[in-house]
């Protein structure tokens, strides 16, 4: 992914120095290191949230996230995860939380600021080397805003290949073509923060917000009751 960061880098004539961590979850920039959160990079969630800060949708009702991963994923890391796609797309951050688990499952709803109530299902379950699989789903009275295509269980590939081999891709980055979908949003974070020393600091608050979720939903397992976000 450093690679792809520093094309980028280099073609856009972006000076500052950004060296992302290995696993990408954060990145340094001109010595200083901030959080990376690609879901505000990845295109279906971009687009899931225009429809909510557009009025396009109408009145939120319910929201309704599904994310199964593999079996040694940690699912607090996660819940994180959906967490900030939850706040990102609704443009509110959460106040609320009640969560419940067993060994490998974890259950959760929250209400955010602006009244919305969303479920998060989430599963370490699948098999290493399995894709993650996930879905975000905003149920209104004007209809039902979806990051998947209607009716699907499993996230699409964007080009299927029929014939003797069956192949499919999922390359729609012509500059990072190659590159996995969660590394293309990896590296595209990590070059907005490079260019823009305002979102740095914007994705620092953004993040320290969503620990104080997760660490909410740790009190609510304990004590099964829902538990208010500190502020």
């Amino acid at each position: 992914m450093q690679k792809g960061l520093e094309y980028l880098l280099e073609k856009y004539s972006v000076s500052a120095k950004a060296i992302l961590s290995a696993d990408g979850k954060t990145v340094s920039i001109d010595g200083t290191t901030y959080p990376v959160l690609p879901w505000e990079s990845e295109r279906r969630i971009i687009e899931l949230r225009n429809l909510v800060v557009t009025g396009r949708l109408g009145n939120m009702c319910t929201y309704r996230i599904g994310h199964t991963t593999q079996k040694d994923v940690d699912l607090f890391e996660v819940l994180a995860r959906e967490v900030g796609i939850l706040e990102f797309t609704v443009n509110s951050e959460a106040k609320e939380i009640f969560a419940i688990a067993g060994e490998n499952t974890m259950n959760c709803i929250v209400e955010t600021e602006n009244g919305c109530v969303c479920t998060i299902e989430i599963g370490a379950t699948l098999e290493k080397g399995q894709a993650d699989i996930d879905k975000h789903e905003i149920i209104t009275d004007n209809g039902v805003g979806c990051d998947r295509v209607v009716d699907t269980q499993v996230p699409q590939q964007s080009v299927y290949v029929f014939g003797k081999k069956e192949q499919s891709y999922l390359d729609t980055d012509a500059e990072l073509y190659g590159y996995k979908e969660i590394e293309v949003n990896t590296i595209r974070n990590a070059f907005a923060l490079a260019k823009n020393a305002e979102l740095r600091s914007v994705n620092a608050k953004k993040w320290a917000r969503i620990q104080k979720v997760v660490a909410a939903a740790k009190i609510s397992l304990e004590k099964l009751e829902n538990v208010k976000v500190e502020a």
